[in-house]
């Protein structure tokens, strides 16, 4: 009886081991998806410009900023003017909101730059939250097609 009740503690150990050790993986495959995205975005980011140096090519970017906000945010503009467009932040959770930038060096060359964020994308100690993924699809696909679409005008 002994042998039959060590053997059964003994297959209740290894399962407890190999559900330990699943989790385990789960977690640590989940962090690199989260550092993968995160890359991802920050590469998105670096992409999210455009650069012009006559008023009239700013001005038609600027314009084209602005409908391309509006075509990628479910939130309304809050804010517009000739440096900045801002879009209201949702109330709900996992919608994206953006804003843009446009700022002038002393050279003249104006930069116009576009940034996402999303309620609810981080948990309080930075790791992703519930919302994280479908956020960060929204402001990646918003950001990497902004310069293809909004283009350059020199």
């Amino acid at each position: 009886m002994k042998c039959i009740r060590l053997q059964v503690d003994l297959i209740k150990a290894l399962f407890l081991l190999m559900t330990v050790s699943l989790a385990a993986c789960t977690t640590a495959s989940q962090m690199i998806a989260f550092r993968n995205t995160e890359t991802q975005l920050q590469e998105a980011r670096e992409q999210a410009w455009v650069t012009c140096s006559s008023r009239a090519a700013c001005d038609q970017i600027w314009n084209s900023t602005r409908l391309y906000v509006q075509l990628y945010s479910r939130a309304p503009i809050s804010r517009l003017n000739d440096s900045v467009i801002e879009t209201e932040v949702p109330h709900e959770s996992g919608i994206a909101y953006f804003w843009a930038e446009r700022t002038t060096d002393e050279s003249g060359t104006t930069t116009i730059r576009l940034k996402g964020m999303c309620r609810g994308m981080y948990a309080s100690n930075g790791d992703p939250a519930w919302t994280y993924r479908i956020c960060a699809d929204q402001i990646r696909r918003a950001e990497m097609g902004f310069r293809g679409v909004v283009g350059e005008v020199q």
